[in-house]
């Protein structure tokens, strides 16, 4: 068996042995499992295994014989399987691409190591919501005027809610540098802030109008894109997150003394 033979077979996915196999068959004809071992070098039992294998494979087929033989198919058979696996790996890693993000959640949720992951739209908006209360850290948060949610209005009010609500049952506590409002000052007389352990500071509605949200949390700072950038980045990092919550207490203090609250 010539090395370059048996390179050249394997380039359809056959493993050693079963190239060996394919060879011996074609140059001696038809054989049986016990003459394949004894060519090739392999045990009977793999041979057994293999010829079966490459049966199913449509490479070889069994003879007529009542001695159980085999001979080879038409070596284009050969490329008709590295066709298959060849769409077979592309259709593998297109899967793999469209799922990395729920990879990297994963990875991220349980090794706290420095780094950033990107998520897109509605789901990513939740998973950063979601990513704080298992975190279980207070939140210190800077607010948009323009948080507008992507999807349909239901279906951002829905996991805000639950968010929200979910808040007080963990023992989170919220502090909100958030834009002066009639909705915002309704909520904090009718004691909805109290409820969901928020502690609000006003700003000036037209101090921070870019479309993204900030929310520092235990060694984390998310950055959250609505309208219809609908993105998410989180940072972990202490460094980055403690420079984040300094500057939110600077803000805090300079608008609870400069401006009415």
């Amino acid at each position: 068996m010539r090395n370059e033979d048996l390179e050249l077979i394997k380039k359809a996915g056959l493993n050693e042995a079963q190239a060996k196999v394919y060879l011996a068959l074609m140059e001696n004809g038809v054989l049986s499992p016990a003459m394949m071992a004894k060519i090739s070098g392999e045990s009977r039992e793999n041979c057994y295994n293999i010829a079966k294998k490459m049966e199913e494979l449509k490479l070889i087929e069994k003879t007529d014989d009542k001695k159980t033989s085999y001979r080879l198919l038409n070596p284009s058979n050969l490329e008709v399987l590295a066709e298959k696996r060849r769409k077979v790996v592309q259709r593998n890693e297109l899967q793999l691409k469209r799922g990395m993000d729920r990879l990297m959640s994963l990875f991220y949720m349980y090794n706290e190591m420095p780094g950033a992951r990107t998520l897109q739209g509605l789901e990513g908006i939740n998973e950063a919501y979601n990513d704080a209360l298992r975190c279980k850290k207070d939140v210190y948060l800077i607010r948009t005027v323009a948080d507008k949610m992507i999807g349909t209005k239901e279906e951002g009010e829905s996991f805000l809610h639950s968010y929200r609500e979910q808040l007080p049952i963990v023992g989170i506590h919220t502090y909100g540098l958030t834009p002066d409002n009639p909705h915002a000052r309704y909520l904090v007389e009718i004691g909805r802030d109290e409820e969901i352990n928020f502690h609000r500071t006003f700003m000036p509605e037209d101090a921070y109008t870019a479309p993204v949200a900030v929310h520092i949390y235990g060694d984390k700072v998310a950055f959250i894109a609505f309208g219809d950038t609908a993105m998410t980045t989180i940072i972990t990092s202490p460094v980055i997150a403690e420079a984040m919550r300094q500057i939110h207490g600077m803000l805090t203090d300079f608008y609870q003394k400069n401006y009415p609250q």
